[in-house]
């Protein structure tokens, strides 16, 4: 189980001020998100499943060259690109899962989006800094 140690040692390594790059850099990414869906779907009547898949893989691909430079302050190497490849597809499969569930659910194609955002955000920087970009 989580110990109450764990937690402070988690919390000492994940900083206020990487906190809040990595909730500025996401914004700035969910921000691409929401646009570029609200386009295809909205505007251009794309099939929405096929728009998240699309729009949220470009946006992991973003993501990773610039939390890697803007971020994390690491130069890219394969091992790390492989690290977050691994990571990035687990999580892209539980964001597909997650979406394609509210969409079970009729809930509105975007509050299904930001419902996902919301689950892996958090778990994303976690496994970001403990996992992928450790040296």
């Amino acid at each position: 189980m989580f110990k109450k140690k764990d937690f402070k040692k988690l919390l000492s390594v994940i900083s206020k001020k990487l906190v809040s790059k990595y909730i500025l850099i996401s914004l700035l990414i969910y921000i691409y998100v929401f646009v570029s869906l609200y386009v295809l779907v909205d505007i251009f009547n794309f099939n929405k499943k096929v728009s998240f898949i699309a729009v949220y893989g470009i946006a992991y691909i973003l993501l990773y060259s610039v939390q890697l430079k803007f971020l994390f302050f690491k130069n890219h190497d394969n091992y790390k690109l492989m690290r977050y490849c691994f990571t990035i597809l687990i999580f892209y499969i539980c964001a597909n899962i997650f979406y394609n569930l509210g969409l079970y659910l009729n809930i509105n194609y975007m509050i299904s989006t930001a419902l996902t955002i919301l689950i892996l955000m958090p778990l994303r920087l976690v496994v970001y800094t403990f996992f992928v970009y450790k040296d």
